[in-house]
């Protein structure tokens, strides 16, 4: 009996931090959903709307490292409800400004108050599931991703097929006010922490050069899987609608396969982890994977094929969407026996934000001057140095773990 009242609570807590997630991400990917439409409605360049999600994924990556040093300390309750809250009121101020240079200040300060959740939320799970229920975890917690991306664009989408785009800002606003009362309610009272192998002896367990080793090369494949998951999900629907002569609203509607297909990513990634341990090795086969895929898309520019070119998008979507699942996911919560789960989320979040702040900016200003297929060939760069940098991990590991027996 006892054991399935656990059950259900730590249940209940998987659900709690899996709705949070999903909805904050609703209230930060409505914008990119609709560039394509406030780029035309104020009149501005692609760099300027760019320049919008640069300033929140500045703020929410250098906030996540903060956070994530800080979010053993928080009262995890109150901070996930007031970040909702705080989320809610600058999606509202979004639509009431004309000016993109207003627009950017109020972004960022969107990626600052949403720069707690991701840590806490990870501590959350590390402080009150099960190792039975941790692979769940992890499996709910990378869906929040495409979910909350389809159900931005899906409601984006709408919005601009009426002729307002400024309506997926209110109604993000309502998702981030509900999900934050179910979460105040559904958390209740603070239930009893499980008990953690932190200690032997009374002395803290000293994290091994392995493990220190393989966080460095997962926090350097993380600015790749930034750069490249949020250049495809900001530019596609612009890619559709200049190279393609899709109208607006349906170059955002066509852009939905990308989360759609992505969910599965989380579930491929979690099998490929049932056989491959080392998240390194796993990267490394998914970012090849996304180079090959990077190819298929600038082959499909060239033939000028919309079905080749969508399916290459849904599959390089899909890779990153593994790639994240390991690093901000399965890499803190498979340590988190050595690491502070809270920290090493934080950390690898903010290295993955590096790259998504860079990519907003960036691939808009190239686009602007060297047009698309410049944009593509960088991002098939990126991929082939990540999938380097984690091919000379795996090759350092396997060197540690020789000598690591040789001691023995």
């Amino acid at each position: 009996m006892e054991s399935k009242v656990q059950a259900k609570k730590e249940n209940k807590i998987i659900f709690i931090c899996w709705l949070a997630y999903t909805a904050a991400y609703v209230g930060r990917l409505n914008f990119n959903a609709s560039i394509v439409a406030i780029i035309s409605d104020l009149g501005v360049t692609k760099a300027e709307a760019g320049l919008v999600s640069s300033f929140f994924f500045f703020a929410y990556g250098a906030g996540q490292l903060v956070n994530g040093i800080l979010s053993k300390k928080y009262n995890a309750k109150v901070m996930i409800f007031i970040s909702l809250i705080c989320s809610a009121v600058f999606n509202l101020l979004m639509p009431v400004t004309g000016s993109i240079s207003a627009m950017k200040f109020i972004w960022m300060g969107n990626g600052i108050v949403q720069s707690v959740l991701w840590s806490t939320l990870i501590k959350t799970l590390s402080d009150y599931v099960s190792d039975k229920k941790l692979p769940k975890a992890i499996l709910a917690m990378s869906t929040t991703v495409a979910i909350g991306t389809l159900i931005a664009y899906g409601i984006s989408s709408l919005s601009v097929n009426f002729g307002t785009w400024q309506a997926v800002f209110y109604v993000a606003s309502i998702v981030l006010v509900i999900s934050a009362f179910v979460w105040l309610t559904l958390f209740g009272k603070a239930p009893e922490k499980l008990e953690q192998t932190e200690t032997v002896k009374g002395e803290k367990i000293k994290t091994p050069k392995i493990v220190l080793l393989a966080l460095f090369i997962t926090a350097f494949a993380g600015i790749a899987n930034g750069f490249i998951k949020d250049g495809i999900s900001t530019w596609v629907p612009s890619v559709l609608y200049e190279e393609f002569g899709v109208s607006q609203s349906f170059s955002i509607l066509l852009t939905l396969f990308l989360p759609m297909v992505s969910t599965m990513g989380a579930a491929i990634a979690k099998k490929v982890h049932e056989k491959i341990l080392s998240h390194a090795c796993m990267n490394f086969i998914f970012y090849t994977f996304s180079a090959l895929l990077c190819g298929g898309i600038l082959l499909s520019l060239k033939i000028h094929s919309i079905v080749a070119v969508m399916l290459c998008f849904v599959c390089v979507a899909c890779g990153m969407a593994m790639i994240n699942n390991v690093i901000t996911s399965m890499f803190a919560l498979d340590y988190r026996r050595l690491l502070n789960a809270g920290f090493a989320a934080g950390l690898l979040n903010t290295f993955c934000y590096v790259g998504s702040t860079v990519t907003s900016y960036s691939l808009g200003a190239v686009a602007q001057s060297r047009g698309w297929n410049a944009v593509f060939l960088i991002m098939l760069g990126v991929c082939g140095c990540a999938a380097a940098i984690c091919l000379a991990g795996i090759i350092s590991e396997k060197k540690m773990k020789v000598k690591q027996n040789d001691k023995i």
